[in-house]
């Protein structure tokens, strides 16, 4: 295909200096006549050339696209995902409920695994169900479930979506700056006054009629270059007003394309799921027009803008046929049938693309099942795994149910705390976005999602790591107050102060949490809050262990119920160099 492209991209310029040559050699003889045909009939086999190439350009890019589509699928199979280079990383916030504990954006993240999207809208619909901006319900959850399995099933279709959106997402600011200046556009009112299209006849016919006369040898060959001046002149009059626009049209117009395209293929679909079918739904319109021809007739006559000022092909085409000034007014009547329905359409693409490619989880993953959402406050599951480790994680069944509302995680370090409050806090976000979870039987309730993990100093705001710790529990304790359900995550609270203090505030929070109707999970290092379980049965002792094997420590990563026996850090201390006597 590229040897192929090569020689037809060749070709073209040849024929530009084959008519460079026949044009200087005829005019010299003064045939005038055989210049004229001799350069329309070489200027036909250009644009045939041209369309050819194009098609042949568009070929390769469609094959490049299923190639990376499927490689990319490879990498989220094999676990290499994390080598993909768009990560979301712009979207980290700290002061996120959970978003930074638990890996929501950046290197190794969730986004970093399922993202597919392929336009703008999409990706930011999808980083909007992943920060949980909107807790769903348990109804609107069954019904994303179904949704994201029928696209799941239907994988031909999902790759033919993300072809047809080839040429969006190359650069995500242009791209969105694009698809602003076209909303702006489409929203705006500009008197017609006389018909644009009535000039350029006329003049057409001027042109055209000079020719003839020259060629009958009425009037001398040099007055149809006063005449072209004319018409060139004549054109940026008119079209003055429009120069912006049509620059941004110029710009975006492969867009619109891949949008003319997309929307196609959803009208075309036939859903099953109630969620598809009312994102579809939004499509009709009170018109018998179809939003996808509707795009597709836009997309067909922005192929006709081109550069002039950069662009020979088309300044001589636009001087000879006067294409600025039938594009501007076809334009315009474009925008007075469809610029109330726009909005909708690319809504509906976005929502689309964001479902498409969550439903990655649901057809790459076979161990990955979908939740059971509970009307209860619990949390239950069989054989949870983490969802960023995949086939090397070490799954745990555990159950935060009944009356019980706390589960204190102790054990030595790296034995696996942090990780289960992750692959808890990451199954129930996927939980609520519709999506599987990387468990056999999960059942959870809804929950707004609370974490205090990764707390750290901040020299710019002039705060420790502990008061930042502080400032995350308030936040947490505001939701229960507000009668939010909460569900939240604790890893070694209150790190930065003595131990005594630790204790006393860690259990005095764990109180004031379940008395406000929170239920969640604790890690903790101080066993001897692991007592609470004695004076309050809604508090339940789990642990992680170490064991040693010829003088090295390993883990096993399993979750056992009461709390830990065992410890680590004298032994890694003494791995460091430091003599105990």
């Amino acid at each position: 295909m590229e040897k192929k492209i090569a020689t037809i991209g060749w070709s073209r310029l040849l024929i530009v200096a084959l008519m460079i040559a026949v044009g200087y050699i005829l005019y010299n003889q003064g045939n005038i006549p055989f210049l004229i045909g001799g350069e329309v009939l070489l200027l036909v086999v250009l644009v045939c050339t041209v369309i050819y190439h194009n098609k042949l350009i568009n070929k390769r890019i469609k094959v490049e696209r299923f190639l990376e589509i499927n490689e990319k699928g490879v990498k989220r199979i094999s676990g290499e995902f994390r080598t993909i280079e768009d990560d979301g990383s712009e979207y980290i916030n700290d002061s996120h409920p959970f978003s930074s504990d638990i890996d929501i954006f950046g290197k190794s993240s969730l986004f970093q695994l399922i993202n597919d999207t392929l336009t703008k809208g999409g990706r930011e619909k999808l980083v909007s169900n992943l920060s949980l901006k909107k807790l769903p319900t348990k109804e609107i959850i069954e019904k994303k479930q179904e949704a994201i399995k029928e696209l799941g099933e239907k994988i031909k279709w999902r790759q033919e979506l993300l072809v047809k959106g080839k040429t969006t997402i190359k650069n995500k600011k242009k791209e969105t700056q694009e698809l602003e200046a076209f909303l702006t556009w489409s929203k705006e009112k500009k008197e017609k006054g006389i018909s644009k299209k009535l000039v350029a006849y006329v003049f057409i016919a001027i042109t055209f009629l000079s020719i003839v006369l020259s060629i009958i040898k009425i009037i001398p060959p040099s007055y149809i270059l006063l005449v072209l001046l004319i018409n060139f002149a004549v054109i940026k009059l008119i079209t003055k007003d429009y120069k912006e626009d049509l620059e941004m049209f110029n710009s975006i117009k492969h867009t619109i394309k891949s949008y003319a395209e997309i929307l196609e293929l959803i009208e075309k679909e036939e859903f099953k799921s109630e969620y598809l079918k009312g994102i579809k739904d939004k499509l009709k319109s009170d018109t018998s027009n179809s939003c996808g021809e509707e795009m597709k007739k836009l997309s067909n006559l922005l192929d006709w803008i081109g550069d002039s000022s950069g662009n020979a092909y088309y300044l001589i085409i636009n001087i000879f046929i006067f294409s600025d000034i039938f594009i501007v007014e076809n334009l315009e009547d474009w925008r007075s049938q469809n610029s109330k329905e726009l909005e909708v359409w690319i809504d509906v693409i976005s929502e689309i693309d964001a479902l498409s490619s969550i439903s990655n989880i649901y057809f790459d993953f076979d161990k990955f099942t979908f939740p059971k959402i509970s009307d209860k406050k619990e949390v239950k599951g069989k054989a949870i795994g983490h969802p960023l480790i995949g086939e090397k994680a070490v799954r745990n069944d555990y159950s935060l149910s009944n009356n019980k509302r706390v589960t204190l995680i102790t054990g030595s370090n790296m034995s696996g705390k942090s990780t289960f409050l992750r692959t808890i806090g990451l199954n129930l976000l996927l939980s609520y976005i519709g999506a599987p979870v990387y468990s056999d039987n999960f059942t959870c309730g809804i929950f707004n999602i609370y974490t205090c993990m990764r707390t750290k100093d901040n020299l710019e705001e002039n705060i420790s790591s502990f008061y930042a710790e502080i400032l995350r529990i308030k936040i947490l304790i505001e939701a229960t107050k507000k009668g939010e359900d909460v569900f939240f995550l604790l890893d070694e609270i209150f790190k930065g102060t003595n131990s005594l203090d630790r204790h006393i505030g860690a259990t005095e929070l764990i109180k004031q949490l379940i008395n406000g109707g929170a239920i969640g999970l604790v890690s903790t290092h101080d066993l001897d809050l692991c007592n609470l379980e004695e004076s309050d049965n809604r508090i339940e002792n789990y642990n992680f262990r170490e064991y040693y094997e010829d003088n090295k420590i390993k883990f096993d990563y399993k979750l056992r119920v009461g709390k830990s026996e065992t410890q680590n850090a004298i032994h890694l201390m003494k791995l460091a160099g430091i003599e105990f006597k």
